[in-house]
């Protein structure tokens, strides 16, 4: 198994915990034991049935998740969802971007940005140039801002990008996928009918 299929496959088996951790923490299972079955669930994912594991069979399903995922869905365990202070400026971000970006990359605009991941064989050098620029403004502006989370997320997918950790070769592949964009939009919308709510009364 190469490093690629492992953090294919791995993104999968974190995507089941956390939706495991879900349900446990709205029945208020005890963290200790929440994290025995997140464990559990992770390695069992792996295990072959029929010939095939359960993460496999998701992620033909779903595709391979971004490098942003894994650093979101890592950070919900570690803290069992109990910060959001560090999770919303992203979530936010996620779903601005994916608004602009999946609508525009399936041929609905003038552009194509998802043209401009394509950053070691890009025949346009501006393009990728402006991108690139672009996520370092997004990287000073956490470090500024102290948004720790925001700023591993960019600096750990450009890393993993370098490093071809996953199949694509698309920059925008390790920054963003459907599964986060999806969540992070129901999120925000939430959030915001919450908000509304609140004022109304």
């Amino acid at each position: 198994m190469n490093w690629s299929t492992l953090a294919g496959l791995s993104g999968i088996s974190l995507l089941l915990s956390v939706i495991v951790l879900r349900i446990l923490l709205f029945l208020k299972v005890k963290k200790q034991t929440a994290l025995f079955i997140l464990l559990l669930v992770y390695v069992i994912s792996f295990i072959p049935v029929s010939g095939y594991s359960i993460n496999l069979y998701l992620r033909g399903l779903l595709n391979d998740l971004s490098i942003s995922s894994l650093v979101l869905m890592g950070y919900y365990i570690f803290t069992m969802g109990s910060d959001s202070s560090q999770t919303r400026p992203i979530l936010n971000l996620i779903a601005i971007t994916g608004l602009f970006f999946y609508p525009m990359a399936l041929g609905f605009g003038p552009i194509d940005p998802y043209s401009w991941g394509y950053l070691n064989n890009a025949h346009d050098t501006i393009v990728p140039l402006i991108f690139i620029l672009l996520l370092a403004l997004l990287v000073a502006f956490s470090f500024y801002k102290k948004q720790t989370l925001m700023l591993l997320c960019v600096t750990l997918s450009i890393l993993a990008y370098q490093l071809q950790l996953l199949e694509s070769s698309n920059l925008w592949d390790y920054l963003l996928d459907p599964v986060i964009f999806f969540y992070a939009l129901i999120a925000v919308l939430t959030r915001g009918l919450r908000t509304t709510k609140l004022i109304s009364r």
